[in-house]
């Protein structure tokens, strides 16, 4: 047992220093920081437009602290209404509302982006090395399973300090920018909804590691990872804007089996039990998808 948890964490490790070493987890690292931040001043220079327009109705002077008239707008109980309505909970709404504008917009983000950029980077990992037969060599003196996982595990790891560092990277630019700024509640709300991303991106992980043990060929991998994904979105939107009551609720079922069926509870709720319940989804999902892939791996002939 402790020999294979050693091979395990051996695995890991390597998976890091191999992606250092072929400047893989560089470039993961740079996307994640520059989307990061660029959507971020985005964001901010939208905010910007927007209040000037609002001052400009009302037949106010343009406020100089950019953001402060969105923090009022975000106190005012017609607003908080409106956004009750969107998410069908009063108590929710008012939870999300007690954010900064900031922070609830770098939770989207990486909620949003980290599972295509999961795919882009770990779809490949299994079937690069099935196809230039490096496996062949390191499958010699290592339980197929136990490098599975290990290499699973260290995509997970690299996963969690890129969203970590691309809250840092999004931060920055906030506080570089705006003068009406929150920067202690706005900090501790992105690093949050980093951590809540990456426990929601593991699904994700298992999705791609999974695909890569299909395919031998990194490039259908590639593909099948985002046509699955996709495949993934038509499901989610069926079921949110479905007219035809069979139809969404066929979509509504089928997306039990799929991330996004738990994106609220792992993402947006804070409650414990919807909480640990979106978490647990979102590993038992991971596991369920890296199943299914082993299963096709453990009987390929290397």
């Amino acid at each position: 047992m402790m020999s294979n948890a050693r091979k395990l964490a051996e695995v890991a490790l390597n998976e890091v220093s191999d992606s250092i070493r072929s400047r893989r987890v560089m470039v993961l690292l740079a996307l994640y920081m520059a989307g990061s931040a660029a959507a971020t001043l985005l964001f901010i220079s939208f905010l910007r437009n927007i209040e000037a327009q609002l001052m400009k109705s009302l037949g106010l002077p343009e406020s100089a602290n950019a953001g402060s008239v969105t923090r009022q707008l975000w106190k005012s109980e017609v607003f908080r209404g409106t956004v009750a309505h969107m998410v069908r909970d009063r108590e929710l709404a008012d939870r999300l509302l007690s954010i900064p504008p900031l922070g609830l917009f770098y939770g989207w983000l990486s909620a949003t982006f980290s599972p295509l950029l999961v795919i882009l980077t770990a779809s490949v990992r299994i079937s690069e090395e099935i196809w230039t037969g490096s496996a062949r060599f390191v499958l010699f003196r290592c339980p197929r399973l136990t490098w599975v996982i290990g290499k699973t595990a260290g995509q997970a790891g690299q996963m969690l300090i890129a969203l970590l560092l691309s809250a840092c990277a999004a931060w920055v630019s906030a506080w570089l920018r705006l003068k009406a700024f929150d920067a202690g509640p706005t900090a501790w709300a992105m690093m949050l909804f980093a951590f809540k991303a990456w426990v929601y991106s593991l699904a994700f992980v298992g999705l791609a590691i999974g695909v890569s043990q299909i395919f031998s060929s990194p490039n259908v991998a590639t593909a099948v990872g985002f046509i699955t994904l996709f495949g993934m979105g038509v499901v989610h939107g069926i079921a949110a804007h479905a007219r035809q009551p069979i139809l969404k609720e066929t979509a509504q079922t089928i997306e039990l089996l799929l991330p996004g069926g738990h994106m609220m509870d792992a993402v947006w709720r804070f409650d414990l039990p919807h909480f640990i319940s979106g978490c647990a989804f979102s590993i038992a999902l991971g596991i369920f998808y890296l199943g299914l892939g082993y299963m096709f791996f453990s009987r390929r002939d290397m």
